[in-house]
């Protein structure tokens, strides 16, 4: 898959002990779909309305919202690495209030604390690969998120339906112990120590990322780079303003903006948080925990040929492929839950299109618009905006996921479940032609092209075998 040399093999260390951070958002952002129908028996110690259910799916979205900012701000005061400990108490107490939980009150605290990890990790997490990788592995290592994401969905998925809530909490907990224990030992971005003008402990960061192997030409392009992009004195509104009048911080920031919101309301935030009360109840000898349980595997082993693909294919290539199957499958679902619940023909002899339209969704968004979109949000943004930006992305991709999760039972109860679906196959539909009109390939290029792209320059590209370099 890649050249694995001492350098590539330590920075894939960083990249997967980094991403274990994604693995307890993936456990935050999954266990509602299996536990939700638990809630619903008579011997639950929690009782919740279906709008109480919507608002403990949903608090973890506005904690989303509130967290991106200080996080951006601390990137910068003490470093993504030390941002990522700091916030790694978040999920901790999040999962002690589950353990504990007798409300649906203090349920919809421990979402909110999540969505502090959540919003925090979808802030640091893309920058840190991002700055740590060389251009030939950086969308290997970028597709970490979404994998790890649907390990934790899929381990929430397995245990939740089969243990006691207090159960699942003490097994889930242990996850952001374990992250702090082993992140300790990563190395911080040699962007973050550049930024400070501390260039031992950028020299030092960098030599380790890259096996020790001579690293001063790649440490003066940073260090350069950083210098001429970072102004000391620029307050936080003259970095708004910059967003919106530099051509190429716009462009870059539509981008990743409007291929975050694309992502949310195709959605995959409803189909995680409702898949268990989404689909028929029965499908032969598949209950809906089982339905949920593949899914969630198909997904995860989809977002594992990413991977594989994601700097070999290209991002667009695969934005495409996505794009069209999420309309389609999205389509077909859409018509079934119309000629169902709407009309007298009867579909029940096709009532696995719906789990069909589910696992042709996940195949296609886990190998492109899931894991893609956090990647371009590591490449694109310059290093005086990187905070900034980044948090705004966190904001914005929240809000979009609020409004799909707030939306959904909204439009099933007023039009009907299939109004939910024929949206998210015309999100895909606009995906696809925003991609092609709008979105930049980054394949192969280091940060600093992608910069020099951004703003109409023409410079030569750089292609990195892992082991030699030529101009192209």
């Amino acid at each position: 898959m890649f050249s694995a040399t001492p350098g590539v093999r330590r920075q894939f260390a960083a990249a997967i002990t980094c991403s274990i951070g994604c693995l307890i958002a993936g456990l935050m952002v999954g266990w509602p779909a299996p536990t939700l129908k638990k809630l619903r028996q008579p011997d639950s110690p929690v009782h919740l309305t279906p709008h109480e259910e919507a608002w403990v799916v949903n608090a973890m979205y506005y904690g989303t919202i509130l967290s991106p900012f200080p996080s951006g701000f601390l990137i910068n005061l003490i470093g993504r690495k030390t941002t990522l400990l700091v916030l790694a108490v978040f999920p901790t107490l999040s999962w002690i209030l589950v353990y504990f939980s007798t409300s649906a009150t203090m349920l919809m605290v421990a979402r909110l604390f999540s969505g502090f990890w959540l919003g925090g990790i979808q802030t640091v997490v893309p920058l840190y690969t991002g700055e740590i990788s060389e251009p030939h592995v950086r969308g290997i290592f970028g597709s970490f998120f979404q994998v790890s994401s649907f390990v934790g969905n899929n381990f929430s998925f397995i245990v939740a339906p089969y243990v006691t809530i207090q159960t699942m909490a003490t097994i889930c907990g242990f996850f952001p112990v374990l992250f702090i224990i082993l992140f300790v030992f990563c190395p911080e971005s040699p962007y973050y120590y550049a930024m400070k003008k501390n260039s031992k402990a950028a020299g030092k960061s960098l030599s380790w990322l890259r096996g020790d192997e001579p690293i001063m030409k790649e440490l003066q392009t940073i260090q350069t780079s950083v210098d001429k992009e970072l102004k000391d004195d620029e307050t936080f509104t003259q970095k708004l303003t910059s967003i919106a009048t530099d051509p190429a911080n716009r462009k870059g920031f539509i981008i990743v903006e409007t291929l975050d919101v694309m992502q949310r309301l195709c959605g995959i935030s409803c189909m995680k948080a409702f898949s268990s009360i989404i689909l028929p109840p029965k499908l032969g000898p598949l209950t809906t925990d089982h339905c949920t349980i593949i899914i969630g595997f198909v997904w995860m082993f989809s977002s594992l040929i990413c991977t594989g693909l994601i700097d070999k294919a290209g991002r667009k290539p695969l934005l495409y492929a996505s794009s069209l199957g999420i309309f389609v499958s999205m389509l077909w679902t859409g018509i079934w839950y119309y000629l169902n619940d709407n009309t007298d023909i009867d579909v029940s002899s096709f009532k696995w299109l719906p789990l069909a339209g589910f696992l042709v969704f996940g195949v296609t968004f886990s190998f492109g618009l899931g894991p893609i979109v956090k990647i371009y949000q590591g490449e694109m943004f310059p290093n005086n905006l990187k905070g900034m930006a980044s948090a705004l992305t966190a904001i914005i991709a929240a809000f979009a996921s609020s409004v799909s999760t707030g939306m959904f039972p909204i439009l099933t109860e007023t039009i009907g479940m299939y109004a939910n679906f024929l949206i998210f196959s015309a999100v895909g539909l606009v995906n696809f032609l925003f991609t092609y009109f709008y979105v930049i390939e980054t394949k192969g290029k280091s940060l600093q092209e992608i910069q020099a792209e951004l703003n109409g320059e023409r410079p030569v590209v750089t292609q990195s075998n892992g082991d030699s370099e030529k101009a192209v």
